[in-house]
């Protein structure tokens, strides 16, 4: 009998090793989709509470989502989409006309004639000839972003599928969710079955209250700053806003980026350089309303993690994947610490270890 169990349990695990293998190149569609689930979840859960059929909530909350992105298509996106090219014809006729096209910005005038006071001091620096050629390889740099687009149009498609696939994939986990924790409760042998009940609840209350007060403080950092910095006057405000609401999911950093992507803004259009003292009086504003009055509202609390914990984490995330890394670190290690401490106080509670 034994034998006999242990070529059961031997042959699950390398059915589900065998599964996981299977399907890992569909598993980025797969916990996109769980995010999307935990975020309008709610909003399905309201509706049925108030005595509308799951499957229809569902499709009111889809209408809802179809309605917005219309909005958002006709009036926010082509403003995005406009000031992101005006941006890229700025670059493109400065790289056709070499440095001397950015040196008429006052900003790179000031600096060059500071520059050449120096190297008459001290010509062996030759501090001129380094600023040109920072400024040339910022010219290479950024008109390399079209032919890098270009060369990743396999990347690129990849990710308009799986923008596509996340919403078909959402509506199946949303419309039978009760149904897989069923399925799945039935394999929980009867001594586990009430604390496997209390670690879901859990562990789904974490997750979805996290994940859902990330992207609400997205799209309302993001508006925020869009809106100020428009009446400020300063240039590709709407584009500043949505890199500023996605790096504010970065602590500490996404700030700093956001007021980087404005100061950048500022410096190339040749506005006043007293607006950026403007724009960081604003741009700190707005990150205390946020810290302050959203955050609170949205999650309830503050992440519970050390603020060392959280800076090394996101250095971390930076250096082993990028940008990207220093987006979901801190979220995945916040969210995973939370878990196990839930999945260890409940185990100890009901002397399971």
């Amino acid at each position: 009998m034994k034998l006999t169990r242990l070529l059961i349990y031997f042959l699950i695990l390398a059915a589900i090793i065998g599964g996981l293998y299977f399907y890992s190149w569909v598993l980025l569609y797969i916990v996109s989709s769980v995010v999307f689930t935990y975020i309008f979840n709610p909003w399905i859960s309201l509706l049925e509470r108030n005595h509308i059929p799951r499957l229809l909530g569902i499709v009111i909350v889809y209408l809802t989502i179809g309605l917005v992105l219309a909005l958002c298509i006709s009036t926010v996106i082509p403003v995005i989409v406009y000031q992101a090219h005006n941006f890229t014809t700025f670059i493109r006729g400065a790289s056709e006309q070499g440095d001397i096209h950015l040196l008429k910005i006052q900003f790179f005038q000031n600096i060059l004639s500071r520059i050449d006071i120096i190297e008459a001091k001290f010509p062996i620096l030759k501090l001129h000839d380094q600023f040109i050629k920072l400024i040339n390889n910022l010219n290479s740099t950024l008109i390399n972003i079209p032919g890098i687009l270009v060369k990743n149009y396999n990347k690129i498609l990849g990710a308009i599928s799986l923008i596509a696939m996340i919403p078909l994939i959402g509506f199946f986990l949303l419309k039978d969710s009760i149904r897989l924790r069923k399925d799945f409760l039935k394999l929980v042998p009867n001594r586990y079955f009430e604390i496997v009940i209390i670690l879901m609840h859990k562990v789904d209350e974490i997750v979805g209250k996290y994940l859902r007060a990330m992207f609400y403080e997205v799209i309302i950092v993001g508006s925020l700053v869009a809106i100020v910095l428009t009446i400020l006057g300063v240039d590709y405000a709407f584009l500043i806003g949505f890199l500023a609401g996605l790096a504010n999911i970065i602590p500490y950093f996404g700030p700093i980026l956001g007021v980087l992507f404005a100061v950048i803004s500022i410096l190339i259009s040749g506005s006043p350089l007293i607006m950026i003292v403007y724009v960081i009086i604003a741009m700190y504003l707005i990150q205390v309303f946020d810290n302050n009055v959203v955050y609170p509202i949205v999650i309830g609390t503050s992440i519970n993690m050390h603020p060392l914990i959280v800076l090394l984490t996101v250095l971390a995330g930076g250096w082993s994947a990028g940008i990207l890394g220093m987006l979901v670190s801190v979220p995945i290690v916040y969210l995973v610490y939370n878990v196990l401490k839930v999945l260890y106080v409940n185990l100890k509670e009901y002397k399971l270890l």
